[in-house]
């Protein structure tokens, strides 16, 4: 008896060691296939197919970094993992659940530990906390993983670490501390050849001139910074300059310019083939414009066209659920009550209910419902949690 018991305790061991194995072996692939497919997404004639690879293993990603959250002595197959993945969460508008992965991994090391490893965690930590509008908390992180990005000498993650942070710094408002950042990144990105940095460095400064009110600069750097996107066949970035560049032609009196950048963006937007990731990339500028920037035409541009993009496409509720809710915010700042109302309506609505978003959402609509006419916005209210998906786009569109 005794004898049966211990062979029976011998099997269960075994089996828990076995498990254990594969469970490492399965968190160390995945831990490789997210650090293979970083590079690809800073490329965009790569990055969809990369994207679409890694969508394809979203269930097998998560399972791996809660393996790893759970199981001691397994930081560093964590952090590489999750830091591997930050781009990933970026261009599938997963800021909030990607961030919350990240702090997970990072708060089991210790200030200490100046590696590499950590400071691509701390940078993606920062870098989604200011796609999701929280600068102050931003800020730390990506200064620490710019200081051990110059101890390291790493030119690529300091340049990407300066353009992250000089937005922080404008969101902030602190224009002058964001200028240097912007120029340094600039210069490193035409070191190292990295045209598509290099664009985004651009577009840095030419949203500091546009800021500050110098049209004709905020125009010369846009426009550099468009013909580089252009030639990296970047179409989310390319749409994004176009919609700018719009805006400060308008602004100029330059109507012809408008006119003829309002076209090359209606051909672009025929000719996309990934319309998913550029509406989200869109409706995430939308909200670093609005809530970072404080411009409601800019942001209501990227907006409307983010949600032209993803109109008709299956599975992006949360990212039309986001487009909705940031026009409601500018309908509820203009004072449009029942347009309002009938925005965060339809949004609260479409969001899956289980969706990470819906706490923001909620205190949203409590912010709007406190400061607009009660009566007029809970009629709007009504009118949009009826409405379906395809009439609420239809209505968010009419007003542009």
């Amino acid at each position: 008896m005794l004898e049966t018991i211990h062979e029976y305790a011998q099997e269960q061991m075994e089996a828990r060691r076995e498990k254990a194995t594969v469970q490492q072996r399965h968190a160390h692939y995945f831990m490789l296939l997210a650090e293979e497919a970083e590079p690809h997404l800073y490329r965009p004639a790569e990055r969809e197919s990369w994207l679409e690879r890694l969508d394809q293993e979203e269930a097998n990603l998560r399972a791996a970094l809660t393996w790893c959250k759970a199981t001691q002595g397994k930081v560093e197959t964590g952090l590489r993992l999750a830091g591997g993945l930050t781009m990933y969460w970026y261009w599938r508008s997963a800021a909030q659940e990607g961030r919350a992965w990240l702090e997970e991994m990072l708060a089991r090391t210790g200030n200490t530990d100046r590696s590499l490893t950590r400071c691509k965690v701390l940078w993606g930590v920062g870098s989604l906390a200011l796609f999701e509008g929280d600068f102050v908390a931003a800020s730390p992180y990506l200064e620490e993983a710019l200081s051990i990005a110059q101890e390291l000498g790493d030119k690529f993650l300091i340049a990407n670490t300066d353009f992250m942070l000089g937005f922080v710094r404008l969101g902030l408002g602190n224009i002058a501390a964001a200028r240097p950042l912007f120029e340094e990144s600039q210069s490193l990105t035409k070191e190292l050849g990295y045209v598509w940095g290099e664009a985004k460095s651009l577009f840095g400064l030419g949203t500091i001139a546009y800021l500050s009110g110098d049209l004709v600069a905020a125009r010369t750097h846009d426009e550099e910074s468009l013909r580089l996107f252009l030639q990296q066949g970047d179409v989310p970035y390319t749409s994004l300059l176009l919609n700018t560049l719009e805006i400060i032609g308008s602004s100029q009196g330059d109507e012809e310019m408008a006119r003829s950048l309002h076209q090359q963006r209606s051909l672009l937007m025929q000719q996309a083939s990934q319309r998913g990731t550029h509406g989200l990339f869109l409706i995430s500028s939308g909200q670093i414009w609005l809530h970072m920037l404080k411009d409601e035409l800019q942001a209501k541009k990227s907006y409307t066209e983010g949600l032209r993009f993803l109109q008709d496409l299956p599975q992006v509720a949360q990212g039309i659920t986001k487009g909705l809710t940031g026009l409601a915010e500018i309908a509820s700042a203009q004072r449009q009550a029942e347009r309002a109302g009938r925005l965060f309506g339809a949004a609260a609505r479409l969001l899956p209910f289980d969706s990470l978003y819906r706490d923001g959402l909620n205190s949203r609509i409590t912010a709007a419902r406190a400061s607009l006419d009660a009566a007029t916005f809970e009629a709007g209210w009504s009118a949009g949690q009826a409405m379906t998906e395809e009439q609420a786009i239809r209505f968010a569109l009419q007003d542009v």
